[in-house]
């Protein structure tokens, strides 16, 4: 355990120092851009970012959790992931006018052939990437971060500054990725990484990618799908309304989690490898994210618009409603959002992938039905069918990992008594401050000085296990010195 802990500390200080960069990025984004311009932004991006679940097809999972690992299939992974990045490359340029018809927007044209630059690169960064992951080598990995987000900043800003309008956030992808690739390739690159692809026994790689890659794009679609039916069923100005109050909660959770979740998959892989019990490993992965990210989100939900405001301006205040939704609908998601890692661990891809269409199916209907009565109702919908989510991670669990489901209910019990505990302590700020009508800056001063101790406070009165993993942590750094 003393291993993965060190990872996931490694892992969280990559994600959370490069939080800030990501932040200063965003804000001055949405303040350089109209909504317009960044709905048009995400209407082209939210469509390839869907495809480009599919460039590595698997094998960045496949070589984490292989039990023995040789030359012969790092280089077929690399050969699956060259033909099928580098095909559906060309496909983006192939298919961008026809998108630019569809959408009645030509310049989303141009943003489809920028970002399928991307692709060609993918292979010669997944590939790498997986095997730093494999080893738990994230203080490697913290560099190429920490450089990538420095290298995005910098791009985007000074090419919006130089009259790129939203192409910026395009080519600033382009040019992070290369960077990346470079790093990844010379001076942090893995022993395991060789060059001369395989195309032998790429079979059982792409059996393995076909269902997590289907399963991928169809847990990342409920963020994506919004700005694809809003695009053809409204205008860019909704689009962009809708993705910021998206983004807005997106920030807030992934910079929560992905210090621990790149973590999980080899995890869980080991536990299972090393025949320990995965549903422990599991349910306790689970109740440690939730005393992280539901009180965040609880707190987020009552002060969206304030929070927006201070990070993104006043023109954006219509996206806090929507925002205050999403946040519920997060929350929901956070409960099993290990879910996948475990099914794949588990080698259950069909069954996942079978859960993930049928609740992005429910999610589509959904989106289509609502729109016509505005976006706060679309926003309550995600909110609805988290809760189907839920619902249904948790008996398909049982059914495949014999999760318990009274015992995993009962150690999320102190869980929500801090979220509760967290929302009640936002609402009695709000009775001596006015979110609405006070600068932005004062509810966001307050509940930062005022709900991290009192969310610590309440960890260590419940004798949470989160709690104690923060005394290890803190035990561990002391003995150091």
């Amino acid at each position: 355990m003393s291993e993965i802990r060190k990872a996931v500390i490694f892992s969280s200080i990559s994600r959370y120092s490069v939080m800030l960069i990501g932040l200063i990025l965003t804000m001055l984004v949405a303040r350089l851009l109209t909504p317009e311009e960044i709905g048009t932004f995400a209407i082209a991006s939210g469509i390839v970012m869907l495809v480009s679940e599919f460039r590595i097809l698997g094998a960045g999972a496949f070589l984490v959790r292989e039990p023995e690992l040789s030359p012969s299939k790092v280089r077929a992974a690399l050969g699956l992931t060259i033909l099928i990045s580098w095909t559906l490359g060309l496909a983006i340029m192939a298919i961008a006018p026809v998108a630019a018809v569809f959408y009645s927007v030509p310049e989303i044209s141009t943003v489809f052939r920028v970002l399928a630059v991307v692709f060609f690169l993918a292979p010669f960064i997944s590939i790498p990437v997986a095997l730093l992951s494999r080893n738990l080598k994230f203080n490697l990995l913290f560099r190429v971060e920490l450089i990538g987000t420095l290298t995005i900043l910098v791009a985007t800003i000074s090419l919006i500054y130089a009259g790129f309008s939203f192409y910026a956030l395009a080519w600033g992808q382009v040019i992070t990725a290369a960077i990346k690739c470079l790093l990844l390739n010379t001076a942090l690159r893995p022993d395991a990484m060789v060059y001369v692809p395989s195309y032998r026994g790429i079979k059982p790689i792409a059996s393995l990618g076909i269902f997590t890659s289907i399963a991928n794009v169809l847990k990342r679609a409920p963020a994506i799908l919004p700005d694809m039916v809003i695009g053809k069923l409204g205008t860019t100005f909704q689009v962009g309304i809708f993705s910021r109050g998206m983004g807005f909660i997106q920030f807030i959770t992934a910079t929560l989690m992905k210090g621990i979740s790149p973590v999980v998959l080899p995890y869980l892989s080991g536990a299972r490898r090393e025949g320990s019990d995965v549903r422990f490993a599991y349910q306790r992965a689970s109740v440690l994210l939730g005393a992280l990210v539901c009180p965040v989100l609880a707190v987020g939900s009552l002060a969206t618009l304030p929070a927006i405001r201070l990070f993104f301006g006043s023109q954006w205040d219509a996206a806090a409603p929507l925002a205050a939704w999403l946040a519920l609908w997060a929350a929901f998601r956070v409960v099993h959002f290990f879910s996948d890692d475990v099914m794949v661990a588990m080698h259950k891809e069909k069954i996942m992938v079978g859960q993930n269409l049928f609740v992005f199916s429910i999610l589509s209907i959904g989106i289509i039905t609502a729109f016509p009565a505005g976006l706060e109702r679309v926003a309550q919908t995600f909110t609805a069918v988290g809760v189907v989510d839920a619902i249904l991670s948790t008996w398909v669990l049982k059914a495949c990992i014999g999760l318990k489901i009274i015992p995993f209910i009962r150690a999320w019990v102190p869980n929500l008594l801090i979220t509760v505990s967290c929302a009640l302590m936002t609402l009695a700020i709000r009775q001596f401050l006015d979110f609405e009508l006070a600068p932005a800056w004062q509810p966001i001063l307050a509940l930062a000085l005022i709900m991290p101790p009192f969310w610590l406070l309440m960890l260590f009165g419940l004798g949470h296990p989160l709690f104690l993993e923060f005394q290890r942590a803190l035990n561990s750094v002391f003995r150091k010195k």
